[in-house]
């Protein structure tokens, strides 16, 4: 969660794209994971763009902070992000160093402030020629907060 796209819930602080997690999560009855960096994005919002783009620029995986257990059982993912330049944040590109999606099936949605997946699916695709993946919703930042039945409504028709 960075500041790039906090939102105010109830006191809590939540990034955009965890709404739609969360919201995926309950709906689909999983668990979610934060796929967090070792080293903190800044408070700041133009600090963290600063560092977000740095990484982009310098092809950058940061390492991350915490490694799933567990995850050769998983099948389905949800896979939410925010697009950053027209791309995946670069700590996705570490998540998918780490993990071998061969076999799965990753349901893709991204948040986004106008341009969409961009060229986010096929990105995946090709880290990741042995999992299945699926496009999924496209939200606007600014409609993230009036989202919520779409979002669930999404989960239920793609669990049948």
């Amino acid at each position: 969660v960075s500041s790039a796209s906090l939102v105010n819930d109830n006191g809590e602080l939540k990034g955009n794209a965890q709404f739609l997690a969360e919201w995926m999560a309950d709906e689909a009855g999983c668990d979610t994971c934060e796929i967090t960096t070792a080293e903190k994005y800044p408070a700041d919002y133009d600090e963290t763009t600063d560092v977000a783009k740095a990484e982009q620029n310098e092809n950058a995986h940061p390492e991350l902070s915490a490694h799933l257990d567990g995850f050769d059982g998983i099948e389905t993912i949800y896979l939410v992000y925010p697009n950053w330049w027209g791309d995946l944040p670069m700590a996705l590109y570490s998540f998918f160093d780490a993990y071998d999606f061969s076999g799965k099936t990753i349901y893709v949605s991204v948040t986004h402030g106008g341009s969409g997946f961009s060229g986010g699916i096929s990105t995946i695709e090709e880290l990741e020629p042995g999992a299945q993946v699926i496009e999924g919703l496209s939200i606007r930042d600014s409609s993230v907060p009036d989202s919520e039945d779409e979002v669930r409504q999404w989960v239920r028709d793609t669990n049948g």
